[in-house]
């Protein structure tokens, strides 16, 4: 293994002060996404807490912290108003839903809105490097962590696939459109021997009738459940018209699954996504922004 770089023994040296001093809400709604983040930055030793209670931001809470950590800008707006008010620092980490969102507003107000609170964010983060040519601010490049363990565990080798191929669309005429259902439906029919599993999400249950044999509709999966559910399946199809960085790419490499993301197969995993490499990189970006209590 390679010696590490001064930059990084700097972050070794420099993360227990950060974790020490430095008190961080998380805030958005939805899982895995916003909750995985507080519970890699905790298990690394920051001060973290999350919340989902977006839409009323209580100020006798925000001043408890010292960062307010955004996920989703349609559900932490509020709490990036309310933590600069509060003289608190303030960050947005953009998925590709709220950057192409900010791409395609066409109400003014809307628009004017959102260019205010990114105006009073201290600093973006971005799952992958394209969504900073949309957003058009510059930021770092940062995936959400992913829970590691859990999709390498030996035991989940045990399980033989039953079905081919596993495809996400969630819940919604609009998501219909976005991830793309009619492609996945015109490769069912002409795959009539593959067996194909299209799937929903908890905050958008897929309830497509889909009247073909090979096809079978699940609303959604837990999140405990996942890693056995992605081995049930020979090969895993992401394909939408916004795409982000779907942490189901890198959770189905790691369960052995052959991935594919929009026509191109997917078969390195970004080391961001080890918690313990997100927080690294998380503390080195505080340290360039040079945020402390």
């Amino acid at each position: 293994m390679a010696a590490k770089s001064s930059t990084w023994q700097q972050i070794d040296v420099m993360m227990p002060t950060l974790r020490r001093d430095l008190r961080i809400l998380v805030v958005g709604t939805g899982s895995p996404n916003a909750d995985m983040v507080a519970e890699a930055l905790r298990a690394n030793g920051f001060r973290a807490a999350w919340t989902d209670k977006v839409r009323f931001p209580n100020p006798l809470k925000l001043r408890r912290f010292d960062l307010i950590y955004g996920i989703y800008l349609q559900t932490c707006r509020r709490y990036i108003i309310a933590g600069k008010l509060l003289g608190k620092k303030t960050l947005i980490h953009f998925v590709g839903s709220d950057a192409y969102g900010i791409a395609r507003e066409g109400s003014l107000w809307r628009r004017l809105h959102l260019r205010i609170v990114m105006h009073l964010t201290d600093c973006v983060l971005y799952v992958s490097p394209h969504l900073e040519t949309l957003v058009k601010r510059p930021g770092f490049v940062l995936p959400f962590p992913i829970a590691f363990s859990e999709y390498q565990s030996q035991d989940l080798r045990r399980i033989q696939p039953d079905r081919d191929i596993l495809y996400y669309c969630p819940g919604g005429a609009l998501n219909a459109k976005i991830y793309r259902l009619s492609w996945i439906i015109d490769y069912a029919k002409q795959h009539p021997n593959e067996k194909i599993t299209i799937l929903g999400s908890i905050h958008y249950p897929a309830k497509y009738q889909i009247e073909l044999p090979n096809v079978l509709v699940i609303p959604y999966v837990d999140r405990k459940d996942m890693p056995n559910f992605y081995r049930r399946h020979r090969k895993l199809i992401r394909m939408t018209t916004e795409d982000g960085l779907p942490r189901m790419l890198h959770e189905g490499v790691l369960c052995g699954l052959e991935v594919m993301f929009n026509g191109k197969e997917v078969r390195d995993v970004p080391p961001e996504r080890d918690p313990r490499e997100f927080s690294r990189t998380f503390a080195r970006m505080l340290d360039e922004l040079k945020v402390s209590r």
